[in-house]
C-alpha cells in the first residue's frame, strides 16, 4: 500500500538558481534520472578486406549485456555516424565500456579493432554544462595491441535534461538480448509555454432569427481545442445585441488550433440555433 500513498517532493520552482549554479528547468519537476551517453562520431582509416580492398564498418556499443549498433555504411573507410546512445545508471551491470567497430560479412562479421573505457573515468555533465567535444581513440585488437584505425568518440554521464537525451537510442528500456533494443527512441514530454487567451465579446448587429416572431434570446459560444466557453443570454429585444463579457481560455503554443466563434440563439430548452460562425487563427 505504501507505492499508492502521498509522498513528500520537494521540487526546485520557478527559475531560480540551485546548486552550481545549474538553473531551474522543464525537467526540474521530473525525478532525476542518470545515463551513461555515449556518442559514436565517425572514423578513418580502416583496413580494406584482403579481396576487395574495401570495409563495410559498423559499430557495436556495448555495457554488459546491454548493446547499441550504428547504421552500417557499405564501402566505406571513413564513416560518419553521430549517433548517440543511453544507458540507464540504474542497469548498469558492467563497469567496462566496449566500442567495437566490426566489418559486414555474408557469414561471420570481421573484428577490425575496440576501444575500452573504465567507467569510473566517466564525468558526470549536468546542465548548464557545456558537452565535452569529443576526441580520437587508436583502436585495439583483443589483446590490446594498436592497429590500424581510429574513432572519434565522446562519454559523459548525464541526466534526461540533458541536450542529447532527444536523439539518443536507448538501450534498456525493452529487455536483455532484444534485437529492437537498437530501434528504441525515448519520447519526451515538454512542458509547453502557456498563455491566457482573452476573448472579448462586444457586440452583432443586424442579426436574422428565423423566427421573427419572438425577440432572440443571442449568446456567443467560443471555442478553443477541448475548451468551450459562452457568454451570458443577451438582454436586447432586438436583432442589434450586446454582451461586452470577457471568456479566458489557457492556449499553449505553437498556437494552432483556431478559435471557433458562433453567434446563436436559444429557441427553445436545450435548442439552440446559429446564426453565424467563424473561425480565427493567430499569425
Amino acid at each position: 500500500m505504501e507505492d499508492f500513498a502521498l509522498k513528500e517532493t520537494k521540487p526546485h520552482l520557478g527559475g531560480a538558481k540551485v546548486t552550481r549554479d545549474k538553473l531551474t528547468s522543464t525537467y526540474d519537476l521530473v525525478e532525476e534520472m542518470l545515463y551513461l551517453y555515449v556518442r559514436v562520431v565517425e572514423a578513418k582509416d580502416f583496413p580494406g578486406k584482403y579481396v576487395t580492398g574495401s570495409c563495410d564498418p559498423y559499430i557495436e556499443v556495448k555495457l554488459g549485456n546491454y548493446k547499441g549498433i550504428t547504421r552500417l555504411f557499405e564501402k566505406q573507410s571513413n564513416p560518419k555516424w553521430n549517433q548517440v546512445f543511453a544507458f540507464s545508471k540504474d542497469r548498469l551491470q558492467s563497469s567496462v565500456l566496449q566500442v567495437t567497430v566490426k566489418d559486414k560479412d555474408v557469414f561471420m562479421d570481421d573484428f577490425i579493432g575496440r576501444v575500452q573505457f573504465d567507467l569510473n573515468e566517466v564525468p558526470k555533465l549536468v546542465p548548464p554544462d557545456s558537452p565535452l567535444p569529443p576526441q580520437w581513440y587508436r583502436l585495439e585488437d583483443r589483446h590490446g595491441n594498436k592497429v590500424e584505425g581510429e574513432l572519434m568518440l565522446a562519454f559523459w554521464m548525464g541526466t534526461q535534461a540533458d541536450e542529447a537525451f532527444l536523439e539518443a537510442w536507448r538501450m534498456d528500456s525493452i529487455g536483455i538480448g532484444s534485437d529492437r533494443l537498437a530501434h528504441t527512441r525515448p519520447k519526451v514530454y515538454l512542458s509547453p509555454k502557456l498563455w491566457c487567451l482573452r476573448v472579448n465579446v462586444i457586440e452583432a448587429q443586424d442579426l436574422m432569427p428565423g423566427d421573427e416572431t419572438r425577440f432572440p434570446e443571442v449568446f456567443v459560444k467560443a471555442i478553443l481545442g477541448n475548451q468551450a466557453l459562452r457568454t451570458g443570454i443577451s438582454m436586447s429585444k432586438n436583432n442589434n445585441v450586446m454582451w461586452n463579457e470577457d471568456l479566458l481560455f489557457v492556449a499553449a503554443e505553437p498556437f494552432d488550433e483556431p478559435l471557433n466563434l458562433s453567434v446563436e440563439d436559444r429557441v427553445a430548452p436545450n435548442t439552440d440555433e446559429v446564426l453565424g460562425k467563424c473561425a480565427m487563427r493567430s499569425h
